[in-house]
């Protein structure tokens, strides 16, 4: 049996779908690309949250346990890792990078949270660089008894970051 011929009909639908299809691939990722600022905000106070988060967890409860200094600095200095992000001049990366993969520093995040007008960023940002501040005198510190309180207090001052973000 003879297979039958494809005529020039067919051959021009299949190639339109695939052309539809690129056309609708190509359509799809310039919207990635274009989304507005409104919505990039959301996502970078979403990514200062998330790491909001994990730093007051390492000065409001790591840097608490234990009776070693070197055990409260190292966590006093996740929270500088993740309030600076890996851009920053007092990023450590031998410490390690709690807040790798949440965004690109809380700092970092607030200020392009503001830059779009989102709501608390502002606030936000003041408590943070205050934590930051904070976290850059606790770092320094050879007693673990002025270590921790310390270290609250910047649990402070990153939740009130957190809190003035909203829900």
């Amino acid at each position: 049996m003879r297979e039958p011929e494809a005529n020039s009909d067919d051959l021009d639908k299949g190639g339109m779908s695939v052309r539809a299809l690129m056309i609708a691939i190509l359509v799809s990722g310039m919207a990635l690309v274009a989304l507005p600022q409104a919505v990039l905000g959301q996502d970078a106070v979403a990514a200062a949250r998330t790491q909001l988060t994990t730093a007051i967890f390492h000065s409001g409860e790591l840097a608490q346990r234990g009776t070693a200094v070197s055990g409260a600095l190292l966590h006093v200095q996740h929270v500088i890792n993740c309030l600076e992000g890996t851009q920053g001049p007092d990023f450590r990366a031998a410490v390690g990078h709690v807040c790798q993969g949440q965004g690109n520093g809380i700092i970092p995040d607030l200020k392009a949270a503001s830059a779009s007008g989102a709501k608390g960023a502002d606030a936000a940002l003041k408590f943070a660089n205050v934590a930051l501040n904070l976290s850059l005198q606790a770092v320094k510190m050879t007693d673990v008894n002025e270590a921790q309180p310390w270290a609250l207090v910047v649990s402070r001052q990153l939740t009130s970051a957190r809190d003035a973000l909203g829900r």
